[in-house]
């Protein structure tokens, strides 16, 4: 914890353990995670990051008019999607987010009208990546693989081996061999970010007294397996100002 006497205001600055002292002009607070996100060199894959999905912050404010806090969370996020497409599956969509959301004293949380300005929740991140191709239902080499020792005479007999059809010349009489989609022909696109972001939300207070700052952040989208958001490091600072008549009122 480091602690340092600015103009008679302390600033502290903290990881997990929020410690706010009285000021007389300004106060400051922070609490944070070092857990970083990493993209994996040869899968693309995200993994590490912070396991909490938000952060409290305490501070004090002092009496008057134009007291305001400045909220400032600061995260590395990272998105992860993978869509592919084969004979078989011929479209594939991935969509995924994160979305950070900040409460002052349980509001929005309590029901109540948020005060936080300009909203109470945005969105760092959202990816949508889709892919989609009728092209491998067109190539004979993709949609007619022989399996080999698989005999039939309709397509009723391929059902146990897995592959729908049987490529019987001969017709209903003869004898075939099962056929199906190739496993070969497919076409991937795997999307790893990692990005840094920070967004000031204002929250005027007025009244002197401590105040319980919650941030947060949820994934978005639809995530699955192939749809993966990952957040850290990351920090969030609360900055006790003071807006005055001749700087003009806060406009949103």
């Amino acid at each position: 914890m480091n602690v340092k006497k600015l103009a008679g205001a302390f600033a502290v600055a903290m990881l997990f353990s929020p410690v706010v002292f009285a000021q007389s002009s300004g106060n400051f607070s922070a609490t944070g995670s070092g857990a970083s996100c990493v993209i994996d060199s040869t899968s693309g894959k995200l993994s590490g990051g912070t396991m909490v999905n938000s952060f409290t912050t305490n501070i004090s404010s002092s009496n008057g008019n134009g007291v305001t806090l400045d909220i400032r969370p600061s995260l590395v996020t990272g998105l992860f999607t993978d869509t592919k497409i084969s004979t078989s599956v011929p479209s594939a969509t991935a969509d995924v987010g994160i979305q950070v959301c900040v409460s002052v004293d349980g509001s929005p949380i309590d029901g109540s009208p948020s005060p936080v300005k300009p909203a109470p929740c945005v969105t760092y991140d959202q990816r949508f990546q889709q892919i989609s191709s009728q092209l491998f239902s067109q190539l004979t080499a993709c949609t007619a693989l022989p399996l080999a020792g698989s005999v039939c005479t309709t397509d009723a007999d391929c059902t146990s081996v897995g592959f729908p059809t049987c490529n019987n010349p001969t017709g209903g009489t003869g004898t075939g061999i099962c056929v199906g989609p190739n496993p070969l022909c497919n076409f991937e696109m795997i999307l790893s970010t990692l990005s840094a972001h920070s967004f000031d939300f204002v929250v005027p207070v007025g009244v002197g007294k401590p105040h319980k700052i919650v941030t947060s952040w949820s994934t978005i989208g639809s995530p699955s397996n192939n749809a993966v958001s990952c957040v850290g490091p990351g920090i969030v600072t609360v900055t006790q100002v003071k807006t005055f008549n001749n700087s003009g009122s806060l406009s949103f």
